[in-house]
């Protein structure tokens, strides 16, 4: 009897013992499932997009790029910009097959699409002086393109209009890659990088421009002349959306000084860059 008692005991031990672990077990369980999603979050917003995907996308943005703005179609000033943007590119940190073009638009800006399509506007080149500043402007957004700075912004926020849109993409029919496009130039045109990414353009730019051989103060000198420029209100629409979705002017022009001055002095071309942009 004192053997049944016992072993009744042990049971009901080993019973309250199993509801009482289990509690923990369950718990313990949904923290290893909650470290699985998030691990699996993290491979999905660092996992790179294929050549095909990324070439796929960045020609349908192009397209539409073009199709909003226009582009300058003058064979001296596209073969111009596209031997000082293949000048610059040669020192990305990964060859792609750069592409650049001039929007036909008095907004001031530069735009760097997936696949390598780097696109700057007649406003921003207007505002220049020389082939340094140019130079730069094209460094900067290679330097996005060669990083892949806005696909990974874009893939490390579930809130972006790709991400979303890449998420709701299973079982809809029609062309994924324009419906992808669309998603991500409302991402590019709306949404800013992070402050280390435009500091690493900026940085990547200027030092490439210099390895090309032109002056690092041309990019210093093109965020100077815009900083200027964007203090007359009668300019806002002209900034576009820069003003917002970039960091202030002040401080990237004081963060590239230092760099500036360790990198020497440069080529600033300013008579070809008249010759080939300004003259009439």
């Amino acid at each position: 009897m004192k053997r049944l008692t016992i072993a009744a005991m042990i049971l009901f031990g080993a019973t309250a013992g199993l509801s009482q672990f289990g509690g923990i077990i369950n718990k313990a369980k949904d923290k290893i499932d909650a470290a699985k999603e998030k691990t699996q979050k993290a491979q999905d917003a660092f996992t790179p997009w294929s050549p095909k995907d990324e070439q796929d996308i960045g020609t349908a943005g192009a397209a539409k790029m073009v199709a909003m703005f226009g582009i300058i179609e003058d064979p001296k000033v596209v073969k111009y910009v596209n031997l000082v943007g293949s000048t610059v590119a040669q020192y990305a940190s990964r060859p792609l097959q750069y592409r650049f073009a001039v929007l036909d638009t008095e907004i001031v800006g530069a735009y760097a699409l997936p696949g390598g399509f780097i696109f700057i506007t007649r406003g921003a080149l207007t505002g220049m002086t020389n082939e340094a500043q140019l130079a730069g402007a094209l460094g900067h957004e290679v330097t996005h393109v060669a990083e892949r700075h806005l696909e990974k912004e874009i893939r490390s926020k579930k809130t972006s209009e790709f991400a979303m849109e890449e998420a709701n993409s299973t079982g809809k029919t029609g062309d994924l890659t324009a419906l992808k496009a669309d998603a991500f130039m409302k991402d590019m045109f709306t949404s800013g990088l992070s402050r280390d990414k435009e500091d690493a353009a900026d940085e990547q730019g200027t030092k490439m421009a210099a390895q090309a051989g032109y002056s690092p103060m041309g990019l210093i000198e093109f965020l100077t002349s815009m900083r200027d420029a964007a203090k007359n209100p009668e300019n806002k629409r002209m900034f576009g959306q820069m003003l917002s979705t970039h960091p202030p002017f002040d401080s990237r022009i004081a963060r590239l000084q230092p760099i500036a001055a360790r990198l020497g002095p440069g080529l600033t071309l300013d008579d070809r860059f008249r010759a080939a942009i300004l003259a009439k």
